[in-house]
């Protein structure tokens, strides 16, 4: 189960979505990402099974990042890895390595996981 590490002061009620940066929210997330987690490659995420990450889950209209834990990582036979991790819903999510690789995917690890 992932836990609620969200600050309460930090939480601002947007339109029914909970935003932790109010404003500005193009460069606030950004600017979050960069200085909070540093960005993981498929095998440091590969590392971190059961563990909490931040995925980036914008499209070109809509900046937004998800708190997913990793499950687990998958095999093919010919060598292909795939992330798949846990977001609180029914169905898991699925990331192919390469996407995180090329970096049409990105995700980042958590500051100060230890403290959650």
């Amino acid at each position: 189960m992932i836990k609620n590490i969200i600050d309460t002061n930090m939480i601002e009620n947007c339109e029914g979505q909970l935003s932790l940066f109010g404003g500005d929210i193009e460069s606030s997330v950004g600017e979050w990402v960069s200085t909070h987690g540093p960005e993981l490659t498929f095998d440091e995420i590969a590392e971190r099974i059961g563990r909490l990450i931040v995925m980036d889950m914008s499209t070109e209209s809509h900046k937004w990042y998800q708190i997913v834990q990793v499950e687990k990582i998958f095999t093919y036979e010919d060598g292909t890895r795939r992330l798949i991790y846990y977001s609180g819903k029914r169905q898991r999510g699925l990331v192919d390595e390469r996407y995180l690789t090329w970096g049409s995917v990105h995700a980042y690890r958590i500051p100060n996981e230890e403290d959650l």
